[in-house]
């Protein structure tokens, strides 16, 4: 009778647990289930430890393709080995999502109480989780021509975050970058880019590039403008350690967007 009586109590109990509550659990629970793939990493990790680790990774297709996914990760992978000889964990995560099958896929962040984000609360946690989608996007780059991968990640004030890559073209003017190709997929995902440009839903976006100061070019400041001048916008590199923060109008001074042309209606 006791046994019977706590089971409804415990079935009582998660039914009293708010949504919010419950994909946090399981977005935890998930997030457990991904860092038991790999053996315990503290602070760092030696590189040929991780070289070991990573080649068992690979699927056979992503180790023979022309631009293969291997040969991407290489390329990162003694890229921060020159340019430090420790390996901190937030570098690891970030070169484990060149093996697809090991990526970390983060398409919301839970917000408790429905909280709404902005681009100056933020926290650091946050900006961690969007810098590393923006890689697992980056690892999806077409990019056979110039081999610069980028890779972009949107944040809008409910959580949600959509990511891209940068794809080119064999008439290399057609190339289209990563950064708008996020904004197309924000808009065209939900729908209501009316709204997204009128209530500024984009709070941030994190652009990853190798290298670091990935700032994004004169056309992707201008779409982004047309939907939150305030915005913060993460350049990392893929180390996720040197990192540089700027709010869009910092790299847009004067930017011209929707505000200017219901200005000059107002003239008429």
């Amino acid at each position: 009778m006791f046994s019977f009586i706590l089971n409804i109590l415990l079935v009582t109990k998660v039914f009293s647990l708010d949504t919010s509550e419950l994909e946090t659990k399981n977005f935890n629970e998930k997030s457990q289930l991904l860092d038991n793939q790999y053996p315990p990493v503290s602070r760092q990790i030696d590189f040929d430890d991780l070289k070991n680790i990573m080649e068992n990774s690979f699927t056979d297709n992503e180790k023979i393709e022309k631009f293969s996914v291997v040969d991407g990760f290489y390329k990162d992978f003694y890229y921060l080995k020159n340019l430090n000889n420790n390996l901190s964990l937030k570098s690891f995560n970030m070169l484990k999502q060149w093996a697809k099958k090991n990526q970390t896929t983060i398409p919301k962040i839970y917000l408790p109480n429905n909280k709404k984000l902005t681009p100056d609360n933020l926290d650091d946690s946050i900006k961690e989780r969007l810098i590393l989608e923006a890689q697992r996007a980056r690892t999806f780059a077409y990019a056979p021509y110039s081999e610069f991968h980028v890779g972009a990640a949107i944040l809008t004030k409910d959580g949600y975050i959509y990511s891209a890559a940068n794809f080119e073209n064999a008439a290399y003017g057609n190339t289209i970058c990563a950064e708008r190709c996020a904004i197309a997929k924000a808009i065209s995902s939900e729908n209501r880019g009316v709204s997204f440009q009128q209530n500024a839903d984009i709070v941030a976006i994190a652009i990853v590039i190798r290298g670091g100061g990935g700032s994004p070019c004169g056309n992707c400041r201008q779409a982004l403008n047309e939907f939150n001048p305030d915005m913060l916008v993460i350049m990392s590199d893929i180390d996720a350690e040197n990192i540089i923060e700027k709010h869009l109008y910092e790299l847009l001074p004067m930017g011209f967007g929707p505000a200017n042309l219901d200005k000059a209606k107002a003239l008429e």
